[in-house]
């Protein structure tokens, strides 16, 4: 023989039964160990691993962009209007812009405050009635194109002024002599900047 098992007396007298008993109970033991050592090292790798927690208040931003049609800014915090819908659109003393021809064109100051809580970009556009389209232009000038934030009160780098030109196009038809040209609608809007 190859392999030689080496028997002891006590086993030869042993029932083959009781060998095989004893020898589940050898495996057993050795698996038994196997799961424990298994459950150690699981524990270990667990021991090594952490968390970091963050935790911080939030708010929204506030976007508020003022105006007024004053001849001069407003120092404080009074007169300026909030003008977020056309229902509460700035208006121009004399309301109407009148005697527009293509060599006569006519300009108005807004003033601008950005009473938001974060700087704002400006842009603007113009809404010309569909019966007026071609009969009238506007051109929009600011002073600066971007706001600094100032909710308190309306500081030097949070105001600047927006120059409105209404003129007729040299280009208008005929149709456009002695028309009311309706309700003229310019949009100055601010927008968060990145």
């Amino acid at each position: 023989m190859t392999d030689e098992t080496v028997v002891t007396t006590a086993e030869l007298h042993e029932a083959p039964g009781a060998r095989r008993g004893r020898r589940r109970r050898a495996v057993g033991v050795v698996l038994g160990l196997g799961v424990l050592a298994g459950a150690g090292i699981a524990t270990t790798s667990a021991a090594w691993t952490n968390d970091a927690w963050v935790a911080a208040g939030a708010s929204a931003a506030r976007v508020d962009l003022r105006g007024s049609t004053a001849a001069t800014a407003p120092t404080g915090t009074a007169g300026w209007q909030a003008a977020d819908t056309t229902g509460t659109a700035l208006t121009f003393t004399p309301a109407n812009i009148t005697g527009l021809t293509p060599t006569a064109p006519v300009t108005r100051t807004v003033h601008l405050w950005n009473a938001s809580t974060v700087p704002l970009a400006l842009t603007s556009r113009t809404v010309v009635p569909t019966g007026a389209a071609g009969c009238v232009a506007v051109a929009v000038t600011f002073g600066r194109t971007t706001l600094a934030a100032d909710p308190a009160q309306p500081s030097a780098a949070a105001v600047t002024t927006a120059t409105l030109t209404f003129s007729i196009p040299g280009s208008a038809p005929a149709t456009c002599e002695g028309k009311d040209l309706g309700a003229v609608e310019t949009v100055l809007q601010g927008s968060t900047t990145s």
